[in-house]
């Protein structure tokens, strides 16, 4: 069997404490972890530069993105708005995914399934094949009130409870004022869940008095709304709630725009009331201008964060009611990628992409692409991030075929659940010129390259004060890198360099790490 983790999990047995590097703003020296991977996705490892290119690295999709790996008969369409865990008492990856269907007449449907894989790339529905649909009471006992649906979900599986390893957000839909919005579920095997008390009451409405409101570079935005989820951070064994926030009302000149946005917070509970009034301010607010990568039509929708080794990643998906972009037809939506330092300060990552389109990280296929198969219209995005399995980062997506335009019965239907693949640290290259590093304060002895040879590899003392230098050539994840038979820590016995990295021909740099 492939060696298989969920990235944030191997990230709490490495590092075993905070993120590495200090705010952009500080230039003072980055603290280096033992074996924790340094990447070029922004700008804080630089202290200066020369002649720099990088490149943002879309995954490569399986099949081109036209078959599926998951489409179940008698759905309409599979939604990634849930969560993939590893539950080691089966010994199974288990994917939990929401299927969207809509009746001739009334209101659309949706469900919750729960899908299990041994080596997480096989997937079969249940545990044997057979379709399970968890069930979920949508009966308020107080009141008698129905809920009309479910919509987002985000779990994690909690290792420190036997009982209840099963932990979760589900967002309960159209309930009136004072019960609508996330309640904590809880479960034993992820196949039965209980309903606890809500935690975040949400904004049900124009006349709805509970909403948070925050007013922010001249709009108003009201919060948080059904696209919230959460991260459970084992490094620091906290939460991050990720909140969605929008316009009452679409804004005047945009009457397709309601600003759909994100909001950041930590919390340490789960299963208690979040205080929206936490809430500060808006990380993600889209500028409902052709501006700074973004055109007048875009919202950001749905956002996921997680921690990749020294940094917060995330996706971060584009909803356009209007726009007919090259790589997302109108009413579909597509994803960015977005970085930050903290969990808190986000900001997209803007480089141009393999296919010389700046931000683009998964772009739809081609609307309706082979006969209603492919990923050409709605992407959802699982909460985790991407899975380490072997040499690859696997990411999982979903998507239906047709958009929120077209009309029904094809109108958010087909596709299903897809797959990706990213080499590891493999989100944003370093393809030419040279950069020189902040001081590093170092753990470990030996340094690594993640790269595509040549890159020259040069170690100044803090002042800049040259040392000695090495060449990688070839293509490796661990370049290991030798100076005069030397390792890093002889010529830098203190734990403080800095390192200047050239990156010549068909090079390409993607991390290092100290090891």
């Amino acid at each position: 069997m492939q060696r298989t983790r969920c990235i944030p999990y191997v990230l709490a047995a490495i590092v075993g404490g905070g993120l590495a590097a200090p705010h952009a703003g500080a230039r003072g020296p980055i603290e280096v972890r033992r074996g924790v991977a340094q990447l070029f996705v922004d700008d804080v490892l630089i202290d200066s530069q020369r002649d720099l290119r990088r490149t943002l690295h879309q995954p490569k999709k399986d099949n081109g993105g036209n078959v599926p790996v998951l489409a179940p008969e008698g759905l309409q369409t599979l939604m990634a708005s849930g969560t993939i865990v590893f539950d080691p008492r089966i010994g199974k990856h288990v994917m939990f995914a929401l299927a969207f269907w809509e009746p001739p007449q009334g209101r659309y449907q949706v469900g919750l399934f729960r899908f299990t894989s041994p080596d997480a790339m096989s997937w079969t529905p249940g545990d044997d094949g057979k379709l399970e649909r968890i069930a979920v009471d949508l009966k308020d006992a107080a009141t008698g009130r129905m809920a009309t649906n479910i919509d987002l979900f985000s779990c994690y599986y909690d290792l420190t409870d036997a009982k209840y390893p099963y932990k979760g957000w589900l967002y309960f839909a159209n309930w009136g004022d004072d019960l609508e919005g996330v309640y904590y579920m809880r479960s034993h095997d992820g196949k039965v869940w209980e309903r606890g008390r809500q935690v975040v009451n949400a904004w049900a409405g124009d006349d709805d008095p509970s909403c948070r409101e925050i007013r922010q570079d001249g709009r108003v935005l009201r919060g948080p709304s059904d696209v919230t989820l959460f991260y459970y951070d084992p490094i620091d064994r906290r939460f991050l709630g990720i909140f969605k926030f929008l316009s009452a009302k679409p804004i005047p000149l945009q009457p397709d725009n309601n600003l759909r946005s994100r909001a950041y917070c930590f919390f340490d509970r789960l299963d208690e009331p979040f205080d929206t009034n936490r809430i500060e301010r808006i990380a993600l607010l889209p500028p409902a201008a052709d501006v700074n990568g973004d055109h007048v039509h875009d919202e950001y929708y749905a956002s996921t964060a997680w921690r990749y080794e020294s940094l917060w990643l995330g996706g971060l998906k584009v909803w356009h009611d209007a726009g007919n972009y090259p790589y997302s037809a109108p009413g579909c939506a597509f994803f960015k990628l977005v970085v930050s330092r903290d969990g808190l300060h986000w900001k997209k990552v803007q480089f141009v992409n393999d296919s010389g389109v700046p931000e683009v990280f998964i772009p739809n296929g081609p609307e309706g692409g082979n006969n209603g198969r492919n990923d050409g219209g709605y992407m959802t995005e699982f909460s985790q991030g991407p899975l380490r399995i072997g040499d690859e980062l696997i990411y999982y997506y979903a998507s239906s075929s047709y958009g929120k335009k077209t009309p029904r019965p094809k109108r958010i239907s087909g596709g299903g659940i897809f797959r990706a693949r990213l080499r590891p640290d493999g989100f944003v290259s370093v393809d030419g010129g040279t950069l020189t590093t902040r001081p590093l304060a170092f753990q470990g002895d030996h340094l690594l390259i993640n790269a595509v040879g040549p890159v020259d590899v040069d170690v100044l003392d803090e002042d800049g004060k040259f040392l000695d230098s090495a060449t990688v050539t070839g293509d490796s994840l661990r370049h290991g890198v030798s100076f005069g038979g030397r390792s890093l820590r002889q010529l830098a016995p203190k734990g403080l360099a800095r390192l200047r990295l050239t990156v010549r021909g068909s090079g390409q740099l993607y991390s290092f790490s100290v090891r």
